[in-house]
């Protein structure tokens, strides 16, 4: 398991030849899988790189089976305010943890702001639901706000 922060950065490599670096990781709508990455690369500016195309997710580099291509339209989508069932604001998404060999989220890291980040640090919601709008997602989870579920 890893943040899909900490891929950001990481170069990408199709047979042996550096396409880029991982610019970010773009979920899916509802917020349950990785959908692609956007790749920078020098000249060539941004580029997409699908999910299918991915083969590995390593520690040091990203695999791909064939380059990168056109960036979509809508590869800044991001998950983004946090709820909880009663329409509570609770904070914001600030990562979240994906499975590197299925590429799905196992949780999503929330932030309620940097004092409570500070003294109670940032939690992790398992139990939750996406409303997708047209740039980003808002998120209700089903828990008490520290990630407990009631």
């Amino acid at each position: 398991m890893t943040g899909i922060s900490k891929l950001e950065g990481m170069p990408v490599m199709v047979s042996d030849e550096k396409e880029g670096h991982v610019q970010k990781v773009i979920l899916t709508r509802d917020g349950r899988a990785v959908r692609g990455m956007v790749i920078r690369s020098g000249m060539q500016g941004m580029r997409w790189l699908d999910r299918e195309q991915i083969s590995m997710v390593g520690n040091v580099c990203v695999i791909a089976n064939s380059s990168p291509g056109k960036l979509p339209k809508d590869a800044d989508y991001h998950l983004f305010r946090v709820s909880d069932a009663e329409g509570e604001r609770l904070g914001m998404v600030t990562d979240a943890i994906i499975n590197e060999e299925t590429m799905r989220v196992a949780a999503l890291e929330i932030s309620s702001g940097p004092l409570d980040d500070l003294i109670h640090g940032r939690w992790y919601a398992t139990a939750y639901s996406v409303l997708p709008g047209e740039k980003t997602g808002h998120v209700t989870v089903f828990c008490d706000g520290r990630g407990v579920k009631q």
